[in-house]
């Protein structure tokens, strides 16, 4: 079950893990600034799943805004919540590492998960019926537009990069955003290994296919999934059913598709509350996803996430129902 607010009481988040027969909650790093979920986890003999926000960091982002991605708009890619950094940027990478040292000093995770491992998109706010040519991408900087040139032997049009780029060079274009993707995936599941031998290796993917809005996966987000889930042990597409429009059979078919196409078993996603769209998640209709994760052949299960269920009783006592019966 992922957690996301630092501010949580850890006993009481704990507690409720345990109660509800969540054995490995999902932690970003910014609960490792101390010992104190830890602590907790440990008291009531816990696993941990660390997850890695690996490009998203509003907070190196604060100190470093000339990091952000440039996006095929020409802007900063801050929305809402997400703050993308430009994937090319040594330095990030440098950091991330640094800080990737310091909290496996802290945690001892039974999993560590790379997310955000891709460029930007926000993919939850994209329709799967819609037109691929309106995705919003990065990153057009000058770093990243001059590292294509160098590794590619192109010369892109600097007034209108991303109009050139997709109508002129789009396969190299995919190709290379992928293969740098593949190159930090690589580093960072490398240190990963030196510091937690023990810990399973998972990827998060966008939850598209590759004929999906004109093979955007690669193209805008930059996703190689059979690369990525060659470094990793499990793949964890974030096929979230309600923030998508879609339904139980389209989770079932991605799913089924990513273990074909990779090799490796996936990670099923249960949303509990609605985002992005209108509408609900009816208590019953969380049971019947929970019904249908557990009939399935993934590897974990993962709930999104414990904010949500903390205030609705109803909807833990069902998660309780199903995994602490």
């Amino acid at each position: 079950m992922m957690v996301f607010d630092t501010s949580v009481d850890t006993g009481t988040f704990a507690r409720s893990c345990k109660e509800w027969g969540v054995d490995m909650p999902s932690l970003h790093p910014g609960f490792l600034e101390d010992d104190r979920m830890a602590r907790a986890l440990d008291a009531q003999g816990l696993r941990s799943w660390l997850n890695l926000p690996v490009f998203c960091d509003p907070k190196y982002l604060e100190r470093h805004p000339d990091a952000y991605v440039i996006t095929s708009l020409g802007r900063r890619a801050a929305e809402d919540w997400l703050h993308f950094v430009c994937p090319s940027r040594d330095d990030y990478l440098d950091s991330a590492i640094a800080g990737l040292r310091r909290h496996l000093a802290r945690l001892s995770p039974a999993v560590v998960s790379l997310d955000f491992i891709r460029h930007f998109v926000f993919w939850e706010r994209i329709a799967l019926d819609g037109p691929s040519a309106g995705i919003e991408d990065g990153c057009y900087c000058p770093v990243c537009l001059s590292r294509f040139e160098q590794d590619c032997g192109e010369t892109i049009d600097r007034k209108d990069p991303a109009t050139h780029l997709h109508r002129q060079l789009l396969q190299p274009w995919a190709d290379w955003k992928c293969r740098r993707i593949l190159e930090v995936a690589e580093r960072l599941l490398a240190e990963i290994r030196t510091l937690a031998p023990g810990a399973a290796l998972a990827v998060q993917t966008v939850p598209w296919r590759e004929s999906d809005l004109d093979g955007a996966i690669r193209t805008r987000a930059g996703q190689d999934v059979p690369g990525l889930a060659r470094l990793a042990a499990m793949v964890a597409p974030m096929a979230f059913t309600q923030i998508l429009g879609q339904t139980a059979r389209w989770k079932e078919q991605l799913l089924a598709h990513v273990r074909a196409s990779t090799g490796k078993p996936v990670c099923f996603y249960v949303q509990a509350e609605a985002l992005y769209r209108d509408g609900t998640i009816t208590a019953e209709q969380f049971d019947a996803e929970l019904t249908h994760a557990r009939h399935s052949d993934a590897a974990a299960i993962m709930v999104f996430h414990y904010e949500q269920l903390a205030v609705r009783p109803d909807k833990a006592e069902i998660l309780r129902k199903h995994f602490r019966p």
